[in-house]
């Protein structure tokens, strides 16, 4: 039935065709227990549903969307949604509730669950009318650890797609979403989230120092330092910015048991830079871990 409606090419405002609305109506009907799957391909079509004819999804099909009627059906609604999801703003502000209320049911969608993540970081990152940043940092203070590992990847991958436009994205979508929708609690920190916003704030590039300053509280040393030193290096961020570079290396480097490859050229562009760090006592305990775990 959806390919057929597809076939015929609707467009925004037609309203659903008369042969076929009646079946997607007994679809929705959550009595029928056998009809579940249907509705999850209902759901992950929303968003044409939502463009084609607004009333009939906002009668039968957003209801489905909602923890609070039936857990069950919200979260294969959710799952079917979440298959192929898309920020689409009138929606964004038509759902908004069940949307936000989804983080605090984020264990229950299963493998769906960093999709879902993923989609409130983007979200966030540019919010329609009716959603603050309150809104959105409480959504994100209900998510597990394991959720806010999701949200701090999406940024990262969000900064680095912005490409040669970075240091503008810093500017204007990340900072404004660390400073209003990040969660305050340091209760939360992870090895696993530092490692991720160890490379956000290497991703800004120009912006590396004030990104720095904005997430050193969360770092700590991780596990495996490579993947916060080979960008690093790469980023050539040691010879523009060696204090920070430094400080940088020396929140997430304690002792792990292998040192870092490119850590003894990161140190030496750091010196180069600014010999009068090579007596940093910081600089002398990386240079010393480095020469001890590289042999």
């Amino acid at each position: 039935m959806l390919n057929l409606w597809f076939k015929r090419e609707p467009n925004d405002n037609d309203k659903l065709p008369t042969d076929l609305r009646p079946f997607f109506t007994q679809l929705c009907d959550t009595g029928v227990a056998q009809f579940c799957h249907g509705r999850v391909l209902l759901a992950s079509c929303l968003i044409a549903f939502f463009r084609v004819d607004r009333p009939w999804t906002e009668a039968y099909l957003l209801p489905r969307f909602d923890w609070s009627t039936d857990a069950a059906e919200a979260r294969a609604a959710w799952e079917g949604f979440l298959g192929s999801p898309r920020l689409y703003r009138p929606l964004l502000i038509a759902f908004k509730t069940p949307f936000l209320d989804t983080a605090r049911h984020y264990a229950e969608l299963d493998e769906f669950a960093r999709l879902f993540a993923v989609f409130l970081t983007y979200a966030a990152l540019d919010p329609v009318d009716t959603y603050t940043a309150q809104d959105f940092q409480t959504a994100l203070s209900a998510l597990p650890q394991e959720g806010l590992h999701e949200v701090a990847q999406a940024l990262v991958q969000a900064l680095e797609g912005a490409g040669e436009q970075r240091e503008d994205y810093w500017c204007n979508r990340i900072q404004p979403f660390w400073q209003g929708v990040w969660p305050k609690s340091r209760q939360l920190a992870s090895k696993g989230i530092a490692e991720r916003l160890a490379r956000l704030s290497i991703a800004a590039r120009g912006q590396f120092p004030k990104a720095l300053a904005a997430v050193l509280a969360w770092l700590q040393p991780i596990e495996y330092p490579h993947y916060v030193v080979h960008p690093l290096h790469t980023s050539g961020l040691s010879g523009l910015f060696p204090e920070d570079a430094l400080r940088l290396l020396d929140a997430v480097i304690d002792n792990q048991a292998w040192a870092p490859g490119e850590l003894v050229e990161c140190l030496t562009a750091i010196s180069q830079a600014a010999p009068a760090l090579s007596q940093d006592h910081r600089y002398q305990r990386l240079a010393e871990y480095s020469r001890r775990r590289s042999t």
